[in-house]
């Protein structure tokens, strides 16, 4: 059984020109530790096929995915903590997926806290034990995003998707807004983290 299953899922937005089908039909499925690649030009309707495996955007009836083989409720909100913590996302533009406003230390320790239920030092240990793994010092966790470059901004919001242990890590074009050397070393971490967590 895959680990991963989704069928005929199609996201359609109702505009006041009509209705616009931004993805249509798509099937695929995903196993254990795997890798797979959804190319397309830029408008092809990738992002939203990211968002709505993951709830954010509500799939149009008819289409259906599945986690271990029990489907998933459309909207994030309706699911359970358990299949919130199985699927994350490392979105392309960290700017808008971090809270300008939060030191990272807050940013990872809420999402800690919210996908494992853990509290107090146990939470804050597994927050640093996280920031180590992703290269980022003590001094980072007291920033906030806007005081740090594109790539390490890029490593809070790698670290904040694995906080929970995910089993599936969605990413959308996350190296596309950076240098190419910095490109290399984001995915490289990446890779790192899915042999050694086993994360598709």
């Amino acid at each position: 059984m895959p680990l991963l299953e989704v069928t005929n899922l199609r996201t359609s937005f109702h505009t006041r020109h009509g209705v616009v089908r931004a993805v249509q039909d798509v099937s695929f499925s995903l196993e254990k530790g795997e890798t797979l690649g959804i190319v397309g030009e830029s408008g092809s309707g990738k992002s939203t096929l990211a968002k709505t495996m993951l709830g954010i955007e509500v799939v149009d009836i008819g289409g259906t995915v599945s986690l271990d083989g029990h489907q998933v409720p459309s909207a994030t909100a309706a699911r359970s903590t358990a299949d919130k913590r199985s699927m994350q996302m490392v979105f392309q533009n960290p700017d808008s997926a971090l809270n300008r406003s939060w030191s990272v230390r807050r940013i990872l320790l809420r999402s800690v806290e919210k996908l494992t239920g853990i509290k107090g030092a146990e939470a804050n240990a597994r927050v640093e034990a996280l920031a180590a793994h992703l290269r980022l010092t003590p001094r980072h966790l007291d920033l906030k995003p806007r005081q740090l470059s594109g790539g390490l901004k890029q490593r809070v919001a790698i670290a904040r998707a694995f906080a929970g242990d995910p089993r599936i890590v969605v990413c959308d074009e996350p190296t596309s807004a950076l240098d190419v050397s910095v490109q290399a070393a984001i995915l490289n971490l990446l890779a790192d983290l899915q042999v050694e967590k086993k994360t598709s």
